[in-house]
């Protein structure tokens, strides 16, 4: 028997070989080429005419051998491609099967990965075509697909490079068990089932064909496969071909129809039933569409549009989520109730009512129910407000993902890319950066996980290294308290505002040019490539997908970690070298800060009190960015956030300092471990902490010298 199942690529140094299977036309040789670049070469199996492909990447440290297999419809046997396909699949030397899906056919592509499946869980999916799907008004709910399957989803576009960093993290975290099924794939196969129990228990006895998953051969035997009559029939196993004909025939003779006709009708009921849940298709409308292009595409009026539109968005985000800026409006206009209750009645408000609710509530029960201190002080003090914190982001970032899918699903999106790509090319970027960038007004560990958009591995770190410095929800929380406190004038306040927004955004791209001139050496702008959808109606289910998609993420990465904090930071007030403390002053948190203070005393002039107390809200604000007038606030021992930093005895030109500094210094720790988690580089992400505090530490004492000479 010929050996179709091993080419000899372990011992010739693979860490991961990857088993590459799917239809023809689905564009796998596009995407092999591109995963492969030019090591590509042909292996010939011995004894046949079939040609295959291989080829190697490295990539985080592994060498990944990639094996293009046989474009075929199926894994039935039927033909020398699907038995070389099948074998190779089965013979133990792939770790990982990456099936391909046509994203402009998915209902007719996904049934060859689901007979993988059914073969072996070790499948990575891989949706090509996407740029093309959504011009077509084919949206495919990836992460759902994901978890109906059970196996990794990844969209790819092999002519874009999109998804290509992300397959091959994820082939080498299924490779290594870390990602994907642990069984193959059940399919209820209704009255055939007890014919395929029966043969299964005949096949596991035997032990013949120990690489096939006995269910699936039991099934193969049933629908007639005649390679694995072939195989089992070298092996001596005869009564278990005898069985299967057996079967097959008492089948037949009580339903009416073979067992083959069973299998695959109800794998294709599966099918449409799959992607009818995960695939929303969108009419095209083009009426409008030719003078929104010319908008769009104008030099100077299509950027002016596209930032309208932005502001648009952001206007009502922060409106509904925090109130402002509307309650500055109302406040301007003498109407102060009018913006209190705007305040106290937006999300952000409600939330913050109902948290503290909580706490005063769970440390009365607490307290009642004879607990001790510490705990009372960990749930009311250190939990609660930890779960507060991490969902006092939710809305807003659900609100601007939700603006941000309306844009994206209505064509509008691509067209502002094309919009801001002329300017964003001169700091070493592609239009695309403006999302992240978007993203980032809201919270940071989204937009540093929006660099994915990045069509080239070089922006994509460029962006991650530049979005940290966008002023997020948080740090407008700051903002407006240092505003408030120590400028009198609107006009100074909203200029003060407006100001420390212009000044991220122009860190964020002096860094990104930086990084591409210093890190990559390359002086050229990324090639900008992207599909123009027609414009057309959004679609409620497509927006609810990738609204929840951005948020989720934010969830699960930020979540955990900002929870976990919160409870650190509460360690580091309630405890210092005499055990617990009542005041923070005794706390370790004060020890840290007074490390700190004599720096800040050089730096910008201040009282040694004063020093240590802000060394200390910077320390709380690494954590969370919002905790920076908290923890003034709660050393001040005072209830307003106002009298609390006024408490601290700082100049305008002191305050304006050092309010720069904390907006441009490290975000939070969520968005640095989401950094490092996307640059998978200890170093280049403490690299990156280090140019981030040099940087804000560089730019407020040049702010500061300039007030102190004025």
């Amino acid at each position: 028997m010929t050996n179709w199942s091993k080419l000899g690529l372990k011992e010739q140094g693979c860490d991961i070989v990857v088993a590459v299977a799917g239809n023809p036309n689905v564009g796998k040789s596009t995407l092999f080429n591109v995963l492969t670049g030019e090591t590509a070469h042909v292996a010939n199996w011995p004894g046949v005419t079939v040609e295959l492909k291989t080829g190697e990447r490295v990539h985080r440290g592994k060498k990944i051998c990639f094996v293009d297999l046989p474009g075929t419809y199926g894994i039935t046997a039927s033909s020398i491609d699907e038995i070389v396909a099948r074998e190779y699949i089965v013979g133990g030397e792939a770790d990982v099967v990456l099936v391909l899906v046509d994203s402009t056919a998915p209902e007719r592509t996904i049934y060859l990965a689901l007979q993988i499946l059914e073969l072996t869980p070790r499948v990575v999916i891989a949706l090509t075509k996407t740029d093309q799907a959504h011009s077509l008004g084919i949206h495919i709910h990836v992460d759902k697909l994901e978890a109906k399957l059970g196996v990794p989803v990844i969209a790819t576009s092999a002519v874009q490079g999109l998804g290509i960093r992300e397959l091959l993290d994820t082939i080498i975290e299924v490779a290594e068990g870390r990602k994907g099924r642990k069984e193959p794939l059940r399919i209820d196969y209704n009255g055939l089932e007890p014919y395929i129990r029966e043969l299964e228990l005949l096949i596991a006895k035997s032990k013949v064909l120990e690489n096939y998953n006995p269910r699936w051969v039991a099934l193969r035997l049933l629908e007639g496969d005649q390679r694995l009559e072939e195989l089992l029939e070298k092996a001596g196993k005869k009564e278990i071909i005898e069985k299967a004909r057996e079967l097959r025939e008492i089948f037949t003779k009580n339903s009416g129809r073979t067992p083959e006709d069973l299998a695959i009708m109800t794998r294709f009921d599966y099918a449409d039933k799959l992607m009818h849940e995960v695939i929303v298709r969108t009419e095209q409308k083009r009426v409008i569409e030719k003078a929104t292009e010319q908008l769009f595409q104008h030099p100077i009026i299509g950027p002016l549009v596209s930032l309208g539109l932005l502001f648009l968005v952001f206007f009502f985000a922060f409106a509904i989520n925090t109130g402002f800026p509307l309650n500055t409006v109302f406040e301007m206009l003498g109407y102060g109730d009018i913006a209190s209750a705007i305040e106290e009645f937006s999300f952000s408000g409600l939330l913050e009512k109902l948290f503290n609710w909580l706490s005063s509530t769970s440390a009365s029960y607490l307290a009642g129910a004879g607990s001790p201190e510490w705990l009372i002080s960990l749930v009311s003090d250190g939990i609660i407000p930890g779960v507060g914190s991490v969902l006092s982001f939710l809305p807003l970032i659900i609100l601007i993902s939700l603006f941000i899918a309306i844009l994206e699903d209505s064509g509008l999106a691509p067209r502002m890319a094309i919009a801001f790509h002329r300017f964003f090319a001169r700091f070493g970027l592609s239009g695309r950066a403006i999302f992240p960038m978007i993203i980032s007004l809201g919270c940071n560990v989204p937009g540093v996980l929006a660099s994915r958009t990045a069509t080239e591995e070089e922006e994509r770190v460029e962006i991650i290294l530049g979005v940290p410095f966008i002023p997020c929800q948080a740090r407008l929380v700051v903002l407006l308290a240092f505003v408030g406190a120590f400028f009198k004038s609107p006009v100074v306040q909203a200029a003060v505002i407006l100001g420390v927004y212009i000044l991220g955004i122009i860190v964020y791209l002096i860094t990104a040019l930086l990084a591409r001139r210093i890190l990559f050496k390359r002086r050229e702008s990324p090639e900008f490539l992207i599909e123009i959808p027609p414009l057309h109606k959004p679609n409620g289910k497509v927006i609810w997908w990738i609204t929840w998609d951005y948020s989720k993420h934010f969830l699960k990465k930020a979540g955990v970690i900002i929870f976990l904090l919160s409870i650190i930071t509460w360690m580091l007030l309630s405890y210092g070298p005499s055990g617990v403390v009542e005041d923070p002053v005794e706390s370790y948190g004060a020890i840290l800060g007074h490390s700190i203070g004599p720096i800040l005393q050089i730096l910008y002039g201040l009282t040694s009190d004063t020093a240590w107390r802000i060394g200390f809200a910077l320390i709380h604000g690494f954590i969370a960015k919002e905790a920076l007038v908290e923890s003034i606030t709660l050393l001040q021992g005072v209830d307003s956030p106002r009298e609390a930093l006024l408490s601290l005895g700082l100049s305008p030109g002191q305050a304006l300092a050092i309010l720069v500094y904390m907006m441009l210094y490290v975000p939070c720790l969520a968005t640095i471990a989401v950094m490092y988690q996307e640059l998978k580089n200890a170093k280049l992400t403490v690299l990156a902490v280090i140019y981030m505090i040099v940087v804000a530490t560089i730019v407020s004492i040049i702010i500061y010298g300039i007030l102190s000479i004025i």
